[in-house]
């Protein structure tokens, strides 16, 4: 039996994402242990295509999910020498996100969006390095939002966040995750996700009244 869908006792909570989703995932689960069932991809889910591509296999492995908690963004706006466009076009971006969050919609739960995390202005643009531009990070994160608001879904600004204080959240590749970063996103991502799940208690409950 697949251990993802063991506890039925507990909402399920999925959360999608890249390295940066990966590297908070383990503090999200242990401040919502006991409240929920917190868990991910093994893999990294990249950029929003490969997500698109791989999802239908994801829910089957993890289980219907009560919330989800997603990303996509960094892997499509960063330029990679070794990929042809070396950046995902934002149109396609855009048009990727939208049947992601059609195939997460149909499974009913409830969607939260995180938003794309900032490089540190510091850290270099090499022609013959995977890099990243802030100015083209926000277009994406931009068009994003305008995505999930269209369809209300909840928004989790970890860009924001992670902006606030570069220096402190970001890792020394001024790319990832510091350990405060990635105590601070996953404690925010946290917060998101307990809001969602006492709407869904509170859903619950009504359901079983009627």
């Amino acid at each position: 039996m697949d251990e993802h869908k063991n506890d039925k006792s507990k909402p399920r909570v999925i959360l999608l994402g890249d390295s940066i989703r990966m590297s908070y995932q383990a503090a999200v689960a242990e401040i919502l242990a006991g409240r929920a069932e917190v868990v991910g991809p093994a893999e990294n889910c990249q950029f929003s295509g490969f997500t698109l591509d791989s999802l239908d296999k994801w829910l089957a492995e993890l289980g219907k999910p009560d919330i989800v908690h997603w990303n996509n963004g960094i892997h499509d706006v960063g330029h990679n020498p070794e990929r042809s466009p070396p950046q995902v076009p934002l149109h396609a971006y855009v048009a990727n996100l939208r049947m992601i969050l059609d195939k997460l919609s149909a499974t009913g739960a409830t969607v939260i969006w995180a938003t794309i995390t900032p490089t540190h202005p510091d850290r270099p643009f090499l022609d013959d390095q995977w890099s990243w531009r802030n100015d083209e990070l926000a277009k994406y994160n931009s068009a994003a939002f305008g995505v999930m608001w269209a369809r209300a879904v909840h928004i989790n600004d970890l860009h924001s966040l992670v902006a606030s204080d570069y220096d402190l959240y970001l890792a020394d590749d001024m790319l990832h995750l510091s350990e405060a970063g990635m105590k601070a996103c996953g404690a925010a991502a946290a917060e998101a996700i307990g809001a969602c799940l006492d709407e869904h208690r509170l859903r619950t409950q009504r359901s079983d009244g009627e």
